[in-house]
């Protein structure tokens, strides 16, 4: 069977973007190398503009309904001014959402699925294919079989910051820059959050947002000249860096980490092309 569009990596990006080809009524075949539900290493705060796409699209109730809270109001402190204020409005919402990845990726999955798409779990690609020059699907395999080929006449590659459709494809870079940042996250119980918290402090960067499942999710970006000294102990670096941002730091320290702090390191500044013969990528 041969396909109108192939995309590969079926995260936020990729399942949203299965999601809406489908329901425009292309044939659309969705990879990707994960099983789902399952976690990832990224952002998962879904801005207000965001929320009201995943309104649109019939998706934000699921969200909401399996607890995800809404956040209306933001406090933001740079240690000499403090702003607060609510979110405006976007089509009929007024709220930023902080799902869990787990959560949200599953629930674009299953709504491009509804949709028509058809989509792979554990798919592992191994190779553009090409003919005169023009991309014209891919060949990779399950976690079990052999390899199979699969033909598209395009080929979208969602597939994250180390995209193997753009190396694939030669995509080239049109611009970069150093990385600059480093970022820890963790998850919190016992540290309620009945709005958005933002802080700036000294290059540092900190967000405190309520997530699923009672949690709140708490962030901290740190100059990447920091790095080396931060990584003998990036626990003890994260929540010295809480502790700078008002009464934050004491807030998380009575609180538990519910799971293991997860770092960031390697945050790229990249623009690359995005499109070619047969491809597309971000």
């Amino acid at each position: 069977m041969s396909y109108d569009v192939i995309v590969v990596g079926a995260r936020v990006a990729g399942a949203a973007t299965a999601l809406l080809l489908a329901r425009a009524g292309l044939r659309v075949l969705a990879v990707d190398r994960a099983a789902f539900p399952s976690d990832t290493v990224s952002s998962h705060q879904v801005q207000v503009p965001a929320a009201a796409r995943l309104a649109r699209w019939g998706v934000l109730d699921r969200l909401v309904a399996a607890g995800t809270p809404a956040a209306r109001e933001v406090r933001f402190d740079s240690g000499r001014v403090v702003l607060a204020g609510r979110y405006p409005s976007v089509d009929g919402v007024d709220a930023l959402y902080s799902p869990r990845r787990t959560l949200l990726d599953a629930v674009l999955v299953d709504a491009a699925r509804t949709a028509g798409a058809e989509v792979r779990e554990r798919f592992r690609l191994e190779e553009l294919v090409w003919r005169d020059g023009v991309v014209t699907g891919i060949r990779g395999r399950g976690v079990r079989g052999p390899a199979v080929t699969e033909t598209a006449r395009l080929v979208i590659g969602a597939d994250g910051k180390h995209s193997a459709v753009a190396a694939a494809a030669g995509a080239r870079v049109r611009w970069s820059a150093p990385v600059r940042t480093f970022a820890s996250y963790g998850y919190w119980s016992g540290v309620p959050l009945p709005s958005g918290e933002l802080y700036h402090r000294d290059g540092h960067v900190v967000a405190a947002f309520p997530t699923g499942d009672g949690l709140s999710v708490v962030y901290a970006a740190t100059p990447q000249a920091r790095f080396a000294a931060a990584r003998r102990d990036l626990t003890a670096h994260y929540l010295a860096v809480l502790d700078r941002c008002g009464d934050l730091g004491a807030r998380v320290r009575s609180g538990a980490l519910a799971e293991r702090l997860r770092t960031t390191p390697d945050l790229p500044n990249v623009v690359r092309a995005s499109c070619g013969p047969g491809w597309a990528g971000r």
